[in-house]
């Protein structure tokens, strides 16, 4: 797989398929962080009656996550695996609603991750135009070392 940024082609990295790809690409990633961008378009899988809950961004960040953790395996020659969210701590929330067009950028550090397959990861949402946080917290996740998805990519 081409790792050349901006990474377009995100569902190969992520267990997730079709509308349920909520990243649209890959800005930056390392060892320990990732970054990346989507739009909140009208038809957004996670839109209720035409507005979507700043609340439901922790399972954007929850891909962000995901993507980073598929970026590491295919670096290993290694399958995408499963991965579940367990819970957030310190989940800040800065407005109500995420509004229909928003460019968002999603920010993913990771804070802690072993070797069962727990991981603590700091994460943020954050508007591209105006650069305010809309939401964050840290995101504990467990991701099965039996877990694997074969996808092509």
């Amino acid at each position: 797989m081409d790792f050349s940024l901006p990474i377009t082609q995100v569902a190969p990295l992520i267990p997730q398929s079709g509308e349920m790809v909520l990243l649209d690409k890959i800005l930056a990633f390392g060892e320990d962080y990732l970054q990346a961008e989507a739009e909140i378009r009208p038809d957004h899988i996670l839109i209720n009656a035409g507005k979507l809950a700043t609340f439901s961004g922790i399972e954007i960040m929850a891909q962000g996550v995901a993507a980073w953790a598929g970026i590491q395996a295919r670096q290993r020659n290694e399958p995408v695996r499963l991965g579940y969210l367990l819970g957030t701590r310190k989940l800040q929330l800065y407005q109500e609603e995420i509004a229909v067009g928003s460019q968002i950028i999603i920010d993913v550090k990771m804070s802690i991750q072993d070797v069962t397959g727990f991981g603590v990861f700091d994460c943020k949402l954050i508007d591209k135009a105006t650069e305010q946080v809309l939401l964050e917290g840290a995101l504990n996740v467990f991701s099965p070392k039996d877990g694997k998805i074969q996808k092509e990519g």
